[in-house]
């Protein structure tokens, strides 16, 4: 270094009896040491770019139970460092839960990469049980995908067009030898007017429809999730919903403390159809002694908005509620002959309504903590919900129904097998219950001013120019025992 002070202190004439080579410096952080010794690298030693053993040390992978590999280790340039792993025990709630992925529209390619993950996921359950057929408490995960934009998730069981030679040598990298699409079943919105149709998707014809009639809400504990955050912040307005609600249902707790809904008995209110009449006539004054009641505690300008509310939401819901019994569908993800392991693509883009939206992505929430957190819960057993675009399911600084079931399952849920992989452009608009609690999040290309939220604070300042430049293939990974978040390189899906 004092040479080049000589070389360029502003006397040209002078020179400088060694020829410069130049002076490169680099700043490093030290993963891992085997042994474990703290100390600095020792001047002029032997720098060397890790390999894959090395990359392994580093990330911790010897000390994963259950690894599971998502792609390659970025190691400079194009070069990579053998797999990148994440641990499934991060993942599946054994010591934290859920996976959060950021990015930009379209080059974050957020769903992409979460459909890679779960088959992966999908790969290593079949593998397991491969290997212990007559374990009664085996992983098993039973994956719902929602489709939140476009129909892109139902073509899974296609090949893509795109997918090379190259993209198969990459798998073949990371350890899939033969990789292939999913195998899937796919549902859609009811068709409005048809009793066993779903709305038309593309070309396919193997889609099942799903809607619900008024037992099916009030039977599975929904009716509080029809009418909106506004309605609901309304306490006289949620105060004539709990008591419409315990009008229609007779709730009682069995010998094992299970609840138990049925409709109450002699009641003449079955289908939405007769919930309208019995307001209607109500409003018009000829109401039973029953609506009388009820009209006699609440003020009528709140019994009238409730009944225009659930009218319209009845009304605009593209075929999903159904108003006369016998005629609907109800999403059944805990049972109903479907094989566990085979994932259930299930269309929300195809509700006009973002209420409708997150009145379905509750419904199927809700089943699932209700399988989970019973008397005949199945040890081994994960519902793993794929679902992007969270701001619109669980907006930051809301609190209703919706929003605080999703918060549950980001909360509390993940040791019960309810697990989020969830998506969004920006986390922070997402409420931070949701966020903060995955233990795996992963970064795509995101913009700067993004960057700078406090949800971010996990990722150290000098990756976030980089995470500013990331291509679509690439992904910054963190999960609680890396001392770095890792680089890593996606492979397309097959």
């Amino acid at each position: 270094m004092l040479e080049e002070s000589d070389r360029f202190d502003g006397r040209p004439d002078e020179q400088v009896p060694v020829q410069s080579r130049g002076v490169t410096y680099a700043q490093v952080r030290v993963l891992a040491a085997q042994p474990n010794v703290f100390a600095p690298p020792r001047e002029e030693s032997l720098v060397n770019a890790a390999g894959e053993g090395e990359a392994r040390v580093a990330y911790g992978v010897g000390d994963m139970e259950l690894p599971l590999a998502i792609g390659m280790v970025r190691n400079g340039g194009d070069a990579t460092a053998g797999p990148a792993y994440i641990d499934l025990d991060y993942l599946l709630g054994s010591l934290g839960g859920h996976m959060n992925v950021t990015g930009i529209a379209g080059v974050g390619t957020k769903s992409s990469f979460l459909t890679i993950v779960l088959r992966q996921l999908l790969r290593a359950c079949e593998e397991r049980a491969k290997a212990n057929p007559a374990d009664p408490a085996k992983l098993q995960v039973r994956p719902i995908i929602l489709n939140v934009k476009g129909f892109d998730l139902f073509w899974l069981d296609q090949w893509s067009t795109n997918f090379t030679e190259d993209d198969l040598r990459a798998w073949k990298e990371i350890g899939w030898i033969d990789p292939s699409p999913f195998r899937a079943k796919f549902f859609a919105p009811q068709r409005p007017g048809s009793p066993n149709l779903a709305i038309p998707v593309g070309s396919r014809s193997d889609v099942h429809p799903y809607s619900w009639s008024l037992e099916d809400v009030l039977i599975r504990d929904l009716f509080t999730y029809l009418f909106s955050d506004s309605d609901r912040q309304d306490d006289n307005f949620a105060l004539l919903v709990a008591d419409i609600e315990r009008l229609l249902v007779d709730e009682r707790r069995g010998n094992d403390g299970i609840p138990e809904r049925k409709l109450r008995a002699g009641s003449a209110i079955t289908t939405f159809e007769e919930l309208f009449d019995w307001f209607q006539d109500g409003l018009d004054g000829n109401g039973d002694a029953a609506f009388m009641t009820l009209a006699s505690v609440h003020h009528a300008g709140t019994v009238r908005r409730f009944y225009r509310r659930l009218r319209r939401v009845v009304y605009e819901s593209s075929g999903i509620f159904r108003m006369y019994a016998g005629e609907s569908h109800p999403l059944d993800i805990t049972g109903g002959g479907t094989d566990v392991g085979l994932p259930l693509v299930i269309d929300i883009n195809g509700l006009a309504d973002r209420h409708l939206q997150r009145f379905v992505v509750a419904a199927l929430m809700k089943q699932a903590i209700d399988a989970q957190t019973g008397a005949n819960a199945q040890a081994g057993m994960h519902y793993v919900f794929v679902l992007d675009e969270l701001n619109r399911f669980a907006p930051r600084g809301h609190t209703d129904p919706i929003t605080q079931l999703i918060e549950t399952v980001a909360a509390e849920l993940r040791s019960r097998g309810v697990i989020l992989l969830g998506a969004q452009q920006q986390a922070s608009l997402v409420s931070p219950r949701v966020v903060e609690n995955a233990a795996v999040r992963v970064v795509g290309r995101t913009g700067g001013h993004e960057l700078q939220a406090d949800v971010f604070s996990f990722l150290p300042e000098e990756l976030r120019q980089y995470v500013e430049q990331l291509a679509s293939a690439d992904k910054v990974v963190h999960q609680p025992s890396f001392r770095e978040p890792m680089q890593v390189r996606v492979p397309r899906p097959p």
